[in-house]
């Protein structure tokens, strides 16, 4: 090539800054400019410094990136030939992003005291550089409006196609930034399903669970209430109650293991298989037993649940019960302190030929038992302290004489004050029976705890 003609013209010429300058003009600007090469992952220019030179990118790929304390962020990615940071240059600002070699980068060093010079020759250049400005201000404006045109979409979720279409072809200036959005929006819409997979899990959670207790055919006999504060992650927490017959009435609670929708399935699956149970078999622990072995008969994701099972007799106060690895429930007695059920055995789904101790204790009339999950007693206070059994039994004690509803709501509001009206991290379940008035009843007297023969 003749010395008029110095190496890189051709490229230089196809630069939109350049394509209407003169040739004396753009090989005085080449040879005032020194080349350089860069390795991929080496800056042109950084963020932040002060700018006096523009780079012509002469072969290879360049990214163009923003730094910030919350990490880089890809904003263009330019392929030569391509002039960068000639804005900076001319004007002396500092620069707004760092250009970054993708490839092996070969790029003129422009100072800014040679492209201003090229533009006093050449005016054209400068009135180029500012066209190409108000084309890349255009394009920015046209993509801010069209990514908040998808983000308000995104959180009314409803993205048409045609937006859809528009936001996945994005112009080359914002190619990074639109990749950057697509990914967002499928997090976002996978995070959507997810949250609506959980909603339709705690529907599925809530729906199993008896609503009017008061509906039962209990005559006086019993007072039952129950209910569940259910925690943001939809967890296995249930409780049931049920007439086995005129004279019988069936109490139980229990904990899947996990959380989701995976828990709330089981959930429902361990209530039914329990109420099945308990029609064909009279013992607790017979009921409890049939119950394992069908959980335990198909269970590929080796799932189980905590469970407590108690059968009271409406008539003379008698109440069996079995416990399979929940928390201990209470029985508050009309005079005295409140006792733990003692009894406890192995989760229910994980063992199919396990065998079940089931216990008895009597019920005088305005005796009660409380049934909760370890929601209750594990929930933190705002220093990290849990709430515990002892301010449990503290809370029951101190509310002995009311009714099951009363009972049961005086012990969520402390719990609540407790945490400082924190969201639950667990589901927050309670369940309170208490035997009715004397004329129900044979008069019997409190009992000690014996196992059932």
């Amino acid at each position: 090539m003749s010395a008029a003609h110095p190496p890189g013209l051709s490229l230089v010429r196809r630069i939109a800054a350049f394509a209407n300058a003169s040739e004396p003009v753009l090989i005085a600007l080449i040879r005032a400019s020194p080349a350089a090469d860069f390795e991929p992952g080496e800056a042109l220019m950084r963020q932040s410094e002060k700018a006096d030179f523009a780079m012509i990118v002469l072969s290879g790929e360049v990214e163009v990136v923003n730094e910030s304390q919350h990490g880089a962020a890809p904003l263009a990615t330019l392929a030569a030939p391509i002039l960068v940071g000639e804005i900076g240059a001319l004007s002396r600002l500092y620069r707004t992003a760092s250009v970054i070699a993708l490839t092996p980068v070969r790029a003129l060093r422009v100072d800014r005291s040679a492209l201003l010079q090229a533009c006093r020759d050449n005016p054209e250049i400068m009135l180029s550089v500012i066209a190409q400005l108000g084309h890349h201000i255009e394009a920015v404006n046209h993509a801010i409006g069209l990514y908040a045109g998808g983000f308000a979409a995104l959180e009314r979720g409803n993205l048409n196609a045609e937006l859809l279409a528009e936001l996945n072809n994005p112009s080359p200036e914002m190619r990074t930034f639109g990749g950057a959005f697509r990914r967002l929006a499928q997090q976002i819409t996978r995070e959507r399903r997810q949250l609506d997979e959980m909603a339709s899990a705690a529907l599925i959670q809530r729906a199993m669970l008896p609503h009017d207790l008061g509906r039962l055919p209990l005559d006086g006999r019993c007072d039952a209430f129950g209910d569940m504060q259910a925690a943001r992650d939809v967890g296995g927490d249930f409780y049931d109650v049920f007439p086995l017959d005129g004279d019988r009435l069936a109490l139980t609670i229990g904990d899947v293991c996990g959380k989701g929708v995976p828990s709330s399935l089981f959930m429902s699956q361990t209530m039914t298989t329990l109420r099945m149970a308990a029609q064909q078999h009279t013992s607790v622990a017979a009921i409890l037993e049939s119950a394992n072995a069908m959980l335990c008969a198909y269970n590929p994701s080796l799932m189980f649940a905590t469970a407590f099972c108690g059968v009271l007799d409406l008539v003379d106060g008698r109440f069996e019960y079995a416990n399979c690895g929940h928390c201990p429930p209470l029985v508050l007695r009309r005079e005295g302190a409140c006792e733990s059920l003692p009894g406890g055995g192995s989760p229910l789904g994980l063992v199919a030929s396990m065998r079940i101790v089931s216990h008895e204790i009597a019920l005088a009339p305005g005796d009660g038992v409380f049934l909760y999950t370890d929601g209750v007693t594990e929930s933190e206070s705002p220093i990290g302290e849990e709430y515990g059994r002892d301010r449990l039994e503290a809370t029951l004690c101190a509310n002995r004489g009311v009714g099951a509803e009363a009972l049961l709501r005086s012990v969520m509001a402390d719990v609540g004050d407790f945490t400082a009206g924190a969201d639950p991290f667990d589901d927050i379940t309670c369940l309170a029976a208490i035997r009715g008035p004397p004329e129900h009843s044979l008069g019997l007297h409190p009992q000690k705890h014996q196992d059932v023969p």
